[in-house]
């Protein structure tokens, strides 16, 4: 007698795993982008992770958009917001050196302008980090 009981556990075991996230459709253009440090869209950032970091990248967003303007924002000593801005997603020597300078625990913010090829500007908002020393 035919068992198809095998067959059939063998079809479904066979078959590629499913992944909710393949289900969801994404705008054409890659969907709205978001900062990303060290791989992380917010969280602690730890000093071996700042010293490797080259750029402040996007996620999510069409390929030739780029950070036209990138802001570093943290409170200063008597609670006043105190920012080290730059022109790209590199952080210039002073933002690199603002956030080494930070006590551990300090939470600082992340702030970009985006923009495409086509000159169009993206809304992204901002990130919010805890320097971790």
């Amino acid at each position: 007698m035919f068992n198809p009981i095998p067959l059939l556990a063998a079809a479904l075991f066979s078959a590629a795993p499913f992944h909710p996230r393949a289900a969801v459709v994404l705008p054409e253009d890659g969907g709205p982008p978001s900062i990303r440090i060290a791989g992380k869209a917010s969280g602690d950032i730890t000093a071996a992770q700042w010293s490797v970091l080259k750029t402040v990248d996007l996620a999510g967003c069409v390929p030739d958009a780029r950070i036209v303007s990138l802001t570093f924002c943290i409170k200063d000593c008597k609670g006043k917001d105190a920012m080290a801005g730059g022109e790209n997603g590199m952080p210039t020597d002073y933002q690199r050196q603002m956030i080494r300078n930070l006590p551990p625990g300090t939470p600082f913010k992340v702030q970009v302008v985006v923009r495409d090829a086509k000159g169009k500007t993206y809304d992204v908002p901002e990130a919010h980090f805890v320097w971790k020393g």
